[in-house]
């Protein structure tokens, strides 16, 4: 019984640390939050912050590994069953369920290890996958196109949520994607 209760206090404490650090990004930029600040919100004790993480990058880094995992995971299917259009509908969808959480990722000051995390994740799945565009090199084709996802959603979330629907946030992204990479 007293594996469990730790493994539940770790867990409560895990997920204290992280919404701290989500709520403290909307406050301010990355750089500007100490671990003392993450600790003070989530109430949690500045060493049981070091049993969980090396230090605030990592924390970030296992936020945004998990978030990049499930847009991939959710994603990744339908576009190859129903293409792109739906892909990145179901991309939207997510995002708009999640927009706190996502404007707090892009928006807040944890951009740059967004921006990573998306990229490596997506060149771990293009490495499994080889384009249909020969004039356009693979990693190119890649960084491009998590560019330009990257940025429109982010692009997305700064705007007040009622001018720009998630339908017609979708609709432009498929229109950049398919205007580069469709071109001759």
């Amino acid at each position: 019984m007293a594996s469990r209760a730790k493994d539940a206090r770790a867990a409560r404490s895990g997920a204290a640390l992280r919404q701290a650090l989500l709520r403290l990004l909307a406050e301010k930029p990355f750089d500007q939050i100490t671990v003392r600040d993450i600790c003070a919100r989530a109430d949690v004790h500045y060493a049981t912050f070091f049993r969980h993480h090396a230090g605030k990058e990592a924390l970030l880094d296992d936020i945004a590994a998990e978030q990049i995992d499930i847009l991939v995971d959710l994603t990744l299917p339908i576009q190859r069953a129903s293409g792109h259009d739906v892909a990145i509908r179901k991309l939207f969808a997510y995002v708009a369920d999640h927009r706190a959480l996502w404007s707090a990722l892009l928006n807040g000051g944890a951009s740059a290890a967004m921006r990573n995390e998306w990229l490596a994740r997506a060149q771990d799945v293009a490495a499994n996958h080889h384009g249909v565009h020969g004039w356009l090199p693979e990693d190119l084709g890649t960084t491009s196109s998590i560019a330009l996802i990257f940025e429109t959603v982010t692009w997305w979330l700064r705007q007040p949520e009622d001018t720009c629907p998630t339908d017609e946030a979708a609709a432009i992204l498929s229109r950049l994607l398919a205007a580069i990479f469709t071109a001759d």
